[in-house]
């Protein structure tokens, strides 16, 4: 492959590709190796993330499975957070859907952002990234600015500091449904090893 890597982004993404190729191929672990890019927080592991133009993908992995029913070992990280998005969309909180305003995207942002899917404040990245692991099925269409006013938000900091404001959520409720829908989006992922 001869393709003139053009900015740090492309080479990046490029190199998470490699990544991803090399978990694919069965290859968990690779000594002595650690990358840490300017802003990223470091993770004991990693995991495959996307940045730069990419065209969308066809959801072509497995339907979401059972509640409860342990996802095969050999599923990549990208279907395991896919089928991870979908699993919330099944919850529920009474009789409506427990995910319901297009503002519950930051809740996934965050926590993606968290577990070092993708870079906090890259929203170009992450809407790259989404795109790839978008199940066909969602309550509310993610769009870019869906979370790009999360630094106006009580949610801008990591989910574990998470603290209602009065000045800036105004009502408790929202606040705390958008604590719940993040809180249930961090357990599905850690239920689904992603």
């Amino acid at each position: 492959m001869n393709k003139k890597i053009n900015n740090d982004e492309e080479a990046l993404g490029l190199f998470n590709c490699l990544l991803e190729k090399l978990h694919q191929a069965g290859i968990s672990k690779i000594e002595n190796l650690v990358f840490v890019a300017p802003g990223a927080q470091y993770v004991n592991h990693i995991d495959t993330q996307i940045f730069g133009e990419r065209q969308q993908q066809k959801d072509t992995s497995p339907a979401a499975p059972v509640k409860d029913t342990p996802l095969p070992p050999e599923l990549s990280i990208r279907d395991r957070i896919r089928i991870s998005i979908a699993l919330l969309m099944e919850e529920r909180a009474g009789d409506k859907p427990l995910f319901n305003l297009q503002g519950h995207w930051q809740a996934v942002y965050r926590i993606l952002v968290d577990k070092g899917y993708c870079r906090d404040s890259d929203f170009e990245g992450f809407d790259s990234f989404i795109r790839t692991v978008m199940p066909e099925k969602v309550n509310k269409p993610y769009k870019k600015d869906s979370v790009k006013n999360i630094n106006k938000t009580d949610f801008n900091k990591p989910f574990d500091r998470w603290q209602y404001d009065p000045s800036i959520s105004g009502t408790r409720k929202p606040f705390e449904r958008m604590q719940v829908v993040a809180q249930r989006f961090k357990e599905i992922l850690e239920e689904n090893a992603a």
